[in-house]
């Protein structure tokens, strides 16, 4: 008996239960993949089996893939907002001015009624360098240094509407035994304070060079006046409203602070003066 060679060419693989080639099922068309479990697989439909089984595992992969992105995706989006709400938040409150301000950082001070020679007084307000020695003592504040750390802040105080001088050499005492040296001091009766710090990293703010100065500040009370209902303090950095406690306002480099006391409408209508140092515009 002659065996005839396998006819070559495509193999129409079906599976058990499935129907020839017809117009509804053109020839090549999965139409099953059942395989009877009582038939040995032929090696064409074990490869076409393992094609597919090839093909469904890619289809999982990608299905996973695009579930990774969507979920990366979502997650960047919610953090975005996550971020822009907290941003607005840190922006928020009252706009007086141009904007609102609050502190970063917060600078333990003491009870300025604890402080030697404190002022409870209402301006004008001396330098009051007899006991700012002892002061310096209590606050704790870095040695003077005017070639490791060296800016300037320049502040204006307004009590009741009316302009307030800040007198020269607060801080600053060379006859007294101690010297008096603070790294937080005058110069000029012009409003610059300067700090000059051995500290790098010195970050003061307004309350320790109130307390330098010896004039009794609080949230609620400048020297002799204290807040009632609308007569209150106000602060304003660089012509946006302070919303925190003033004492923390930070003395930053070229910064232009506005400390009022009294009404709202005792508030000066020039919030954003030019910064200068002792009187030289920069």
């Amino acid at each position: 008996m002659v065996c005839k060679p396998a006819r070559r060419g495509p193999i129409d693989v079906r599976y058990p239960g499935t129907t020839a080639p017809d117009a509804e099922h053109p020839k090549g068309t999965r139409v099953a993949r059942q395989i009877d479990p009582d038939r040995r697989p032929t090696k064409a439909e074990r490869k076409e089996q393992a094609r597919l089984d090839r093909v469904e595992l890619e289809r999982r992969i990608a299905r996973r893939r695009q579930a990774s992105r969507r979920a990366l995706i979502v997650g960047v989006l919610v953090a975005a907002v996550v971020g822009a709400v907290i941003f607005a938040l840190s922006r928020g409150g009252s706009t007086e001015a141009t904007g609102s301000t609050t502190p970063s950082a917060t600078v333990n001070l003491p009870d300025p009624g604890t402080l030697p020679g404190i002022m409870q007084s209402s301006p004008p307000w001396p330098n009051n360098v007899e006991q700012a020695g002892e002061r310096l003592a209590i606050l704790q504040l870095p040695q003077l240094s005017d070639t490791v750390l060296h800016h300037h802040t320049d502040l204006l105080i307004y009590i009741n509407g009316q302009q307030v001088t800040i007198p020269a050499n607060i801080g600053l005492n060379s006859t007294s035994s101690p010297t008096v040296a603070s790294p937080l001091h005058t110069h000029y009766p012009s409003g610059t304070i300067h700090i000059e710090s051995a500290d790098p990293n010195f970050q003061p703010v307004l309350g320790q060079f109130m307390d330098v100065w010896g004039v009794y500040f609080t949230k609620d009370q400048l020297g002799g006046n204290s807040s009632v209902g609308d007569t209150k303090i106000r602060a304003y950095v660089n012509g946006n409203l302070w919303t925190g406690d003033p004492t923390q306002i930070p003395l930053n480099d070229k910064d232009v602070i506005v400390l009022t006391f009294g009404t709202a409408d005792q508030v000066p209508t020039d919030l954003t003066p030019a910064f200068n140092v002792d009187g030289t515009p920069e």
